[in-house]
């Protein structure tokens, strides 16, 4: 049982109490709903106790009522022999009482557990177990309303059984004697407890002894001669003359009644009259009998003065309250509900549904939940849930709901209890906010980073990639704050926390552990260690470029930068403290270093980022070293006819010697570098033209120039190639831009655009390795191209693999279709040349036709083949 629970729980029981007239339903009903609610399984009650009895005393007490228990039930009112110190005192809840309860008689040795609840001066009640059922409220307090509620219904129950049982008993009596002579009538009237006045024409006749003790009087005498009337209040006269009137004459007239009686010292009390005129041979005569209600009415009195307090309850509890039926129509409410509902008092709800409410969005889920109650017998308690007010507005609720239960147990409805903890929810998020994000820049605090880190981790143990901790500090902030205050210090922390979020992936982390030390955790990395670590250098190098740009705060610029320390985690290798730490050693190594650099905690990664730093660096300068120079690789058309050459980058090394283009060509990319390596190759290779214009052995070979997409997607991409046109003063016509599918299928539109402003200067276009990527022919057809180049992974095999043979003759006869040159690279042998040939391949590219070479020998070798 939960403390919410409580009011629901004393609602039922006090209807449960109050439904009950008689004595022994009383008790089984009570005992039957507080063993539901405490999780007792057995449970018993004695009235009648003695008032004092020793503790170590056995007491002879009337086993007045059991539930749970065959044996013991079976000697329900019995007087039985139980232990005076399991009967009497205050409340009490025992665990250990197996001593004490094995006096019980015949359940003993079963139960080890006891919660005594006195019943006022009535009796007690007590609840067995073989074990304390668990439960933190205070039962013995909680329940003694009820226990004093159900003292006044013993009382109730009791006079109604008497008086029932005394009204059943005499009406018998009196229907027997009416049949025997008038003596023995007459000594069974003398005999009811029950008033009965015999009159004749309103005056009285004769009357028994309960009518005088009724009315105050010692003798009949007193009355007899006198009229009838004389016994009711003179307020009441002129309605009873009317019926004695009716009655004398024979006309019919109400039979059964209430009125208001006077008795002989002039106080009044109200009675029950039931008259009935008999004729006799000595004339007419009527008996009344007359029976007391002012015990029922002190009864009906003190039941009034429970539901007022009931409802006054219901007014005045800070809670929502409202009850339905089987169909979840409302029956009722509290006026805090119904102004909820906006409505003006709880009798406008009666009759309506959820679905003509201001929430009626959420009626299907209420109505589920209210079938669920009824359906199950079982209460829903505390469950959070949304709601929509009539203005519109979404509030918080927590409801409890528990079924409602008929006089014969049958369910008929549900009750429901709610309050508003917008409120609590605000604050809980507030509370939550606090305790985790730091109230400065709103990033994830300390507490929150490890949980954070700690889900990284196991994402790292599921997927088995890698993941990164990033931990940097701004070098000289300390400055920054000494000398333009923490004002500025603070927004400048503000200004920090909003690039790291512009660095991050979606699904990374930033956060901040304090002053100005932040951490980005990075997941999702590569599986492969080398790729991983170049994958959160280029983070971490986003970071510190972004964050080593000017700040602008209070009009002025400010300048900072970031000493970074990183280590790779994979899954749960190493635990989070310790990631912390290397991390920390890193960024001070980072710091050691020279302050505004990256660090990896791990020596050999370490190692590979400085040979690619060093690779890098050595590019940087590698044109102005004159280190880089174009490869040509011939293109020949039919019957070894040269009609161009491929350009391709080489890079001489003068330690290192030739450096392969896989290897320094992705780091030109990733750094940016790609851009003037670019331009260069564009510059040379026109250049290159220019010269072979002038010689008739070299005037119409093409050059085809590979352009990156990063290249490519320079805004001033057109105007740089038109520029190093007119720089060259080549005939555009000789130079051919080599895109990649990825490169076109990236934004068509504006590669289309860019493509169009070229084709217009002249300059013409070859898809490079056709075929490897996803190509629209929706696309292809709008693209202006002049040629498609065939890759050299299905030229290799297309002598022996059928596949490769049949892409490959799809690719030519598309083309061709198309209205575009088709070129094959990769070309390395005569079948080879022979399969393209027949199949209508025009133009060539591969070792068997020359390897790339410098533009000396190229030239060389093209001469050699003319002679």
């Amino acid at each position: 049982m939960q403390r919410e629970q409580v009011l629901p729980i004393l609602y039922e029981m006090a209807l449960v109490i109050g439904g009950e007239t008689s004595l022994n339903p009383l008790l089984l009903r009570t005992l039957q709903r507080l063993l539901y609610y405490t999780s007792y399984p057995a449970g018993f009650a004695c009235l009648d106790l003695p008032k004092e009895a020793a503790p170590d005393e056995m007491l002879a007490v009337r086993l007045d009522a059991v539930v749970g228990d065959y044996e013991l039930a079976q000697m329900s009112g019995q007087t039985l022999h139980f232990p005076a110190a399991l009967l009497s005192g205050y409340g009490q809840r025992q665990e250990d009482a197996s001593a004490l309860l094995e006096m019980l008689p015949i359940v003993a040795g079963r139960y080890r557990a006891f919660l005594r609840l006195p019943i006022g001066d009535s009796g007690v009640i007590i609840l067995l177990a073989p074990q304390m059922p668990e439960s933190e409220l205070p039962l013995t307090q909680m329940f003694q309303p009820v226990m004093a509620n159900l003292a006044n219904a013993i009382q109730l129950c009791r006079q109604n059984d008497e008086h029932n049982a005394a009204v059943a008993a005499q009406r018998g009596q009196l229907e027997q004697m009416l049949r025997r002579s008038e003596l023995s009538f007459r000594a069974l009237i003398e005999l009811s407890p029950i008033g009965v006045a015999f009159s004749r024409d309103g005056i009285t006749v004769d009357a028994n002894a309960a009518y005088l003790h009724m009315f105050g009087y010692d003798d009949v005498a007193e009355l007899q001669g006198r009229p009838l009337l004389e016994q009711v209040a003179p307020e009441r006269h002129s309605q009873i003359l009317e019926k004695i009137r009716r009655r004398a004459t024979g006309r019919p007239v109400e039979s059964v009644y209430e009125t208001v009686g006077l008795r002989k010292d002039g106080s009044k009390f109200p009675f029950l009259v039931s008259a009935q005129r008999v004729e006799l041979p000595e004339g007419p005569l009527t008996f009344t009998f007359f029976i007391d209600l002012t015990g029922q009415k002190q009864t009906e009195y003190e039941l009034r003065t429970a539901n007022e307090m009931l409802h006054s309850v219901l007014e005045n509890v800070p809670l929502r309250v409202f009850w339905k039926d089987v169909a979840s129509r409302y029956l009722g409410c509290n006026t805090l509900f119904a102004q909820d509902a906006g409505l003006k008092s709880p009798d406008e709800l009666i009759g309506k549904d959820d679905y003509s409410m201001g929430w009626r969005a959420q009626a299907e889920l209420y109505r589920a939940d209210d079938a669920r109650v009824m359906a199950a017998d079982a209460p829903k308690l505390g469950f959070e849930e949304p709601q929509s007010t009539p203005d519109g507005q979404e509030i918080w609720l927590r409801t409890s709901k528990v079924p409602l239960h008929g006089s014969d147990g049958t369910v008929i409805g549900v009750l429901g209890i709610y309050d508003d903890i917008t409120e609590q929810k605000q604050a809980e998020a507030q509370i939550h906010k606090l305790a985790f994000f730091d109230p400065l820049t709103g990033l994830p605090n300390r507490r929150l980073l490890h949980d954070r880190v700690q889900q990284a981790l196991a994402n790292s143990t599921r997927s088995g990639r890698y993941g990164a901790l990033v931990l940097l500090d701004l070098d000289q902030f300390k400055t920054v704050n000494d000398t333009r205050g923490h004002t500025v210090g603070d927004k400048l922390l503000v200004e920090v926390a909003r690039r790291l979020h512009y660095c991050v992936r979606e699904g990374d982390s930033v956060a901040r552990l304090g002053g100005d030390e932040f951490v980005v955790v990075l997941g999702d990395l590569s599986a492969d260690e080398a790729e991983a670590t170049e994958q959160a250098e280029l983070v971490a190098e986003k970071v510190r470029s972004e964050l080593g740009c000017p700040y602008s705060i209070e009009g002025s610029d400010y300048h900072t930068s970031a000493s970074i320390g990183i280590v790779l985690f994979n899954g749960h290798e190493q635990p989070m403290e310790a990631l912390f730490v290397h991390a920390d050693m890193a960024m001070y190594q980072a710091k050691a270093g020279g302050r505004n650099t990256i660090r990896f905690y791990d020596p050999d990664m370490q190692a590979v980022l400085e040979a690619r730093s060093e690779l890098e660096s050595a590019l940087r300068g590698a044109v102005v070293r004159n280190e880089l120079q174009l490869f040509y690789q011939v293109q020949v058309a039919e019957q070894g006819r040269h009609i161009g050459a491929e350009a391709l980058l080489r890079w001489k090394h003068p330690v290192l010697g030739m450096v392969s283009p896989a290897r320094f060509i992705p780091v030109a990319e990733e750094s940016g570098l790609i851009l003037s390596l670019g331009q260069w190759v564009l510059e040379t290779a026109c250049a290159q033209l220019a010269c072979w214009q002038f010689q008739p052995e070299f005037s119409e070979l093409t050059i085809a120039v590979n352009v990156s997409a990063r290249q490519f997607r320079q805004a001033d991409f057109v105007s740089q190639v038109h520029s190093i046109l007119l720089t060259s003063g080549v005939t555009a016509s000789r130079l051919k831009l080599e895109l990649t599918e990825s490169l076109v299928l990236d934004n068509v539109e504006d590669t289309i655009r860019k493509m169009g402003e070229l084709k217009a200067l002249g300059v013409r276009f070859s898809m490079d390795d056709f075929g490897t990527g996803y190509s629209s022919l929706t696309y292809l057809k709008r693209l202006p191209l002049d040629q498609i180049k065939i890759d050299q992974s299905f030229v290799r095999d297309i002598t022996t693999d059928q596949n490769d043979a049949a892409i490959v003759q799809t690719i030519i006869a598309m083309a061709q279709n198309l209205g575009l040159d088709v070129i094959a690279e990769g070309v390395e042998t005569q079948a080879q040349c022979e399969f393209l040939e027949l199949r209508g391949c025009r133009a060539y590219q591969g070792y068997f036709f020359g390897r790339p070479v410098e533009v000396q020998d190229f030239e060389a070798a093209l001469l050699q083949r003319e002679k």
